[in-house]
């Protein structure tokens, strides 16, 4: 079962590390992160309705869910892109998804000393490689400008609380499919409110854009939401956290596949150390569930 969490949530992983670099595409037609923000959720709008209705699934949902999913999509969503977006003008992107991914950090922290939880020396252990591998992607030559680098700082704090407030509040419970039908709406909402004080969202823009934007929303939006709330659900918080650790090295990735980026020796090596986390937390986690299993069946 956990596999199966695992699997989900290095699926929704790879799937954010990939749309970034397909959403850059629309930037040289026009187009820019926010206005990007507000489309990819827009535009998922009506394929998670079509899904709910054709599994269904009925919208009905709890006040106080609504109100949870409401602070989740504000705060996880919205402003966590935004900022992060936004920090690219400021520092490089090597700089900025390092600050980032201290997101992991972040919800051990707090799975720790908040919600008292106990994290394991294999946890512990991953989370240091991991935090090593991530600060190898770090672009010193662009990361001077403070308000850049508090935002992808900021982003990956409220992107910590995004994963814990979908674990903590019970979300994660939700039909994913119906829980991702709200996010998206509440997000487009929220981002329109913002375009009303800000202008950012762009209308004119060739229909190459609009394609590139409709492949991000399916993948990032539908396929890649759904896939870590499922991972969330199995695994909880802070593995998941730990497995998303995926997504900057599909970042290199698609970098040198799109954009002929080249991969220097700091990068392959954090992509190996990253890989070697994660790799070592899934098997520590299948022996502890193995372990268990056979001390059940000697009880």
């Amino acid at each position: 079962m956990k596999f199966r969490g695992i699997l989900f949530t290095i699926l929704s992983a790879v799937i954010f590390g990939v749309t970034p670099a397909l959403a850059s595409l629309t930037y040289g037609l026009g187009n820019n992160s926010l206005s990007m923000t507000f489309y990819r959720n827009l535009f998922a709008i009506p394929f998670l309705f079509l899904i709910l209705k054709y599994k269904k699934i009925p919208l009905k949902i709890e006040r106080g869910e609504l109100k949870n999913i409401f602070i989740l999509s504000l705060i996880g969503v919205a402003i966590t892109t935004a900022l992060l977006y936004s920090s690219y003008t400021y520092i490089g992107i090597g700089a900025a998804t390092t600050l980032h991914f201290m997101y992991p950090i972040f919800v051990a922290m707090a799975c720790k000393f908040i919600f008292k939880e106990k994290l394991g020396k294999g946890k512990i252990l991953s989370l240091i490689l991991a935090f090593i591998g991530v600060a190898l992607f770090m672009d010193t030559k662009s990361s001077g400008n403070i308000s850049g680098a508090l935002m992808a700082l900021i982003s990956g704090g409220t992107y910590a609380f995004y994963i814990l407030w979908l674990d903590k509040k019970d979300l994660v419970k939700i039909n994913p499919y119906k829980l991702s039908f709200y996010i998206v709406t509440f997000s487009s909402f929220e981002m329109f409110v913002g375009n009303i004080f800000g202008s950012y969202i762009e209308v004119n823009l060739p229909l190459k854009a609009y394609i590139l934007m409709m492949i991000c929303s399916i993948l990032a939006s539908i396929v890649g939401i759904v896939s870590f709330q499922i991972g969330v659900s199995i695994i909880g918080s802070t593995s998941a956290a730990i497995f998303s650790l995926f997504e900057p090295i599909t970042s290199v990735i698609s970098g040198i596949l799109l954009f002929n980026e080249s991969l220097n020796i700091n990068k392959l090596i954090g992509c190996l150390i990253i890989f070697v986390a994660i790799t070592y937390l899934a098997i520590e986690s299948k022996t502890r569930k193995d372990t268990v299993i056979l001390d059940n069946q000697t009880i």
